[in-house]
């Protein structure tokens, strides 16, 4: 008798359930997003399961796991590696998001690269950075920042800007960006 058990396990942020992120792409695109995750390789982070093994994991049929490959995409939870070599099919990057607030209002949401080795730290220093406890330009050097529902990314500044009534803005409560690539400094609300 020959047994297999497989000891590694996966990182999963509360906040995905509680911002409604698993709501809104539902169950078929959680549970590829995990069989995709469960393939990533732990120093590159790079997975390259077939939609055919997909499907055999999550019990989705052929259909359901393109489209729910889509709605990652979408999501920013995927992203589809291009390699010069097309032959062997699609390699995937599962990516982790987390959304920056301002009492209810989403700031930002930022973007990282699901790579196992390093994603402990990463998620560390980009908190700490949020928070202002530590200055660390690289700690935003890989992520992609989506700006939330009234606030647009200004590059050349690096920072969010927004104009907000000061109706809006929560008592005492107010996130900015120490160090961000590209001289930014933080958030500027006009």
């Amino acid at each position: 008798m020959q047994s297999k058990i497989d000891t590694t396990f996966q990182t999963m942020q509360r906040d995905l359930f509680e911002s409604g992120i698993v709501a809104a792409i539902g169950p078929n695109a959680f549970a590829v997003w995990q069989s995709i995750k469960a393939h990533a390789d732990f120093n590159t982070g790079e997975a390259w399961p077939g939609m055919r093994r997909i499907g055999e994991m999550t019990g989705l049929s052929l259909g359901a796991v393109h489209k729910a490959v889509e709605v990652l995409q979408a999501s920013h939870l995927l992203r589809i590696v291009t390699k010069g070599n097309r032959s062997r099919g699609s390699t995937y990057l599962a990516r982790e998001r987390m959304d920056v607030r301002m009492g209810d209002r989403v700031l930002c949401t930022i973007v990282i690269d699901y790579v196992p080795a390093t994603l402990r730290k990463t998620i560390e220093g980009i908190a700490a950075a949020i928070q202002g406890e530590r200055t660390r330009p690289e700690a935003f050097a890989d992520c992609e920042i989506i700006p939330g529902d009234g606030f647009v990314w200004d590059a050349a500044r690096g920072v969010l800007r927004a104009s907000i009534k000061a109706s809006e803005v929560p008592d005492g409560d107010m996130m900015s960006f120490p160090q961000i690539p590209n001289g930014g400094q933080g958030i500027l609300l006009t």
